[in-house]
């Protein structure tokens, strides 16, 4: 199955933590019984997508998206170290099977914020060489052969960078040991690994890097806390320059670390999914605030202002200009309150039309878990009675617009009755 990388493109990204539940194999449910986040309910009514995923995936279907990203559950498929359950891989491969019967292009997702708690935990996970350089690389090549024929597309892990802060800078995934020396080396660690997943799976299908983009900050309030600006400007460099620069120039540079050269990386990728993420401001001990001051934050503690967000997108069209961008986003940041939701995503597509990028791929689509907030955030297009929202309506007519295919780079234009 393929996909062509030129057409503009309507996803849906359906994270399987947030879908059915945390696997109990996964290093997040240890996190879970360690009191560290919201029980995900796993099996309950309110995460149903396990027991109801084929009209699920035809309900998504009549958004009017084109394709559809999955996690292929690593924890779910290998829940001890080289113990491959025969009954996972043929639920995956169902879901893959059923996306393309309703028309969805299914991207598989290896890794999405999730990892096997004996990966993680007992043998380092990225961050040790051996699981990095042999582990890791073992897996990707069997989900290469046992999923292969069955995908669109690949995305090694979405938002690397983004995960490796939030285990590292601050300490809300596991391990949760905020040192700063170990963020940096998590970042890299992070980028060498997704560089690996596509050095393996690139000429099988297409392959797309999924990254953060966000505005960072200052946070000047406190006039006496000097240590905020060269704080924001470590993060900035954190979240932005490494996979940048490991696209456009092949050089890895991470905070203090010494460069590194990874050539293969130029130009790597098919395409490049950037998740759009509010701004943040950040204060003297590294603790992200919500931006702008003034404006009262949404349910996340973040506020989905899009100026920031839009100049987010044009500094990666800018970047990575020539390549094939997809911007995506969900609505969690965004108050619930009758029209907020579906105004922010028709200003979000509005942005995804005059930076020209690729398509638009919606993030949590269905009511679920969510990992800071458990089932108190309603973030889908689709409640999780599968009911939809005035926002899956405003989706609906922006995908179901007749478009032309664009060109990496070109603009796209709509087609003429």
């Amino acid at each position: 199955m393929s996909s062509d990388a030129s057409a503009p493109s309507f996803g849906l990204v359906v994270t399987a933590t947030e879908a059915e539940g945390c696997s109990p194999a996964a290093d997040w449910s240890r996190w879970i019984a360690r009191g560290r986040a919201p029980d995900s309910d796993r099996g309950s009514a309110a995460v149903p997508f396990a027991r109801s995923w084929s009209d699920d995936l035809e309900q998504l279907a009549g958004l009017g998206a084109t394709s559809i990203g999955l996690t292929l559950e690593w924890a779910e498929l290998e829940p001890r170290p080289g113990e491959y359950r025969p009954e996972a891989v043929e639920f995956r491969r169902d879901l893959l099977r059923r996306a393309a019967e309703v028309g969805l292009e299914p991207w598989a997702y290896l890794v999405d914020r999730t990892l096997p708690g004996w990966f993680a935990d007992d043998e380092g996970g990225f961050g040790d060489e051996r699981a990095r350089g042999l582990l890791w690389p073992r897996h990707v090549d069997w989900i290469g052969e046992t999923f292969g024929d069955l995908v669109a597309g690949w995305v090694p892990q979405r938002e690397p960078i983004l995960q490796a802060l939030r285990r590292h800078w601050l300490g809300t995934a596991p391990p949760g040991r905020v040192d700063a020396v170990k963020t940096a080396e998590a970042v890299r660690d992070a980028v060498l690994a997704d560089g690996e997943a596509w050095r393996l799976l690139r000429g099988t299908a297409p392959v797309a890097a999924h990254h953060t983009a966000r505005l960072v900050v200052a946070d000047v309030e406190d006039q006496t806390d000097d240590e905020a600006a060269p704080r924001a400007r470590t993060l900035e460099r954190l979240i932005w320059r490494p996979w940048i620069g490991s696209l456009t120039d092949g050089r890895l540079q991470v905070g203090d670390l010494p460069e590194r050269a990874v050539d293969h990386l130029r130009d790597a990728f098919d395409r490049i999914v950037v998740q759009l993420r509010p701004s943040i401001r950040v204060d003297g001990r590294g603790r992200w605030r919500h931006h702008p001051a003034d404006r009262p934050p949404g349910p996340t503690g973040l506020v989905a202002w899009p100026e920031a967000i839009g100049d987010a997108l044009g500094r990666v069209t800018d970047e990575l200009d020539g390549r094939v961008v997809i911007a995506a986003g969900d609505l969690g940041d965004v108050t619930d309150d009758g029209r907020a939701r579906p105004d922010h995503l028709r200003l979000l597509l509005d942005l995804v039309e005059e930076h020209a990028v690729a398509g638009w791929w919606q993030t949590s689509p269905i009511d679920g878990y969510h990992f800071e907030h458990g089932f108190g955030l309603r973030p889908g297009l689709i409640r999780a009675d599968r009911s939809e929202t005035e926002a899956a309506r405003t989706y609906r007519n922006a995908a179901d617009r007749p478009r032309v295919p664009r060109t990496p780079g070109g603009n796209e234009e709509e087609a003429r009755p």
